[in-house]
């Protein structure tokens, strides 16, 4: 693994580049974390993911998003339509420091999310592969509060909140308003474009919201395909996202795209 800092001087990211093992492809692999919220349950699972795909002689990109980990900024700064620059700018360094041609971008859960953003912004793509992805903004918020809220009732002196206050924090995280906000307006389902590259949808169990990605896609005729692999003998979101089965799902997919 080799660190780097990238971007503007004024606006520097953190990455780390997992060089390719063997015979190299042409096509690289960013991959696209998810909220801060999620970072620490799949951190392990992004470097192991790495670490399949080098082996497979794929170059791996992943970074901190801007105001997050160890990148630039504050998190009051931390915004969709940045963190989707950040996407690439992530994907052009790797291409300026290796020489790959095409890159593929792996995003898990708001990942996701931004990596369809980027893509439909123009950002040229060899895949997307989609991790449990956030579909829907609202429905990821209040999956994270009810988690929280589940969390409060375990501790000796839960705070008070009114039901019209709105949180500056989520699962320990800071949250600002702004932030919220871009969350909220995020429905992959309702975008007036979608990128016109092969897309791949991954998950561990089927939900409502990604049955309506899947007809939304269908419908425009655009290269679409809905993974489910269920992981053996393991349930719930915190198995998906850490499934031995899905990372060897999405290594397939992105050697069929190269």
């Amino acid at each position: 693994m080799t660190p780097c800092f990238f971007g503007s001087s004024e606006r520097q990211l953190f990455g780390i580049h997992h060089p390719a093992q063997g015979a190299e492809r042409s096509t690289g692999v960013v991959l696209c974390y998810p909220a801060a919220q999620e970072y620490m349950l799949t951190h392990w699972a992004f470097r192991k993911l790495a670490g399949m795909l080098t082996r497979e002689g794929f170059h791996v990109f992943r970074f901190d998003y801007y105001g997050t980990g160890d990148s630039a900024g504050e998190v009051h700064e931390g915004r969709v339509a940045t963190w989707v620059q950040d996407i690439r700018h992530a994907a052009n360094e790797l291409q300026d420091v290796t020489g790959v041609q095409r890159v593929a971008l792996v995003g898990l859960r708001l990942g996701a999310a931004l990596a369809v953003r980027a893509a439909a912004e123009g950002l040229s793509t060899a895949a997307l592969v989609l991790w449990e992805p956030l579909v829907q903004g609202e429905a990821w918020i209040q999956e994270l509060e009810l988690l929280q809220a589940r969390r409060a009732t375990r501790t000796l002196y839960p705070q008070p909140q009114s039901p019209l206050e709105v949180r500056q924090e989520l699962l320990g995280f800071a949250f600002p308003r702004a932030l919220r906000e871009d969350i909220l307006a995020l429905d992959l389902a309702a975008l007036p474009a979608w990128p016109a590259t092969r897309t791949h949808l991954v998950a561990g169990a089927p939900r409502p919201e990604y049955q309506r990605l899947q007809e939304r896609l269908e419908s425009t005729g655009l290269p679409f395909q809905h993974h489910l692999v269920p992981e053996e003998g393991a349930g719930g979101q915190e198995s998906a996202l850490l499934s031995n089965r899905i990372l060897q799902t999405i290594t397939t997919l992105l050697k069929e795209a190269a």
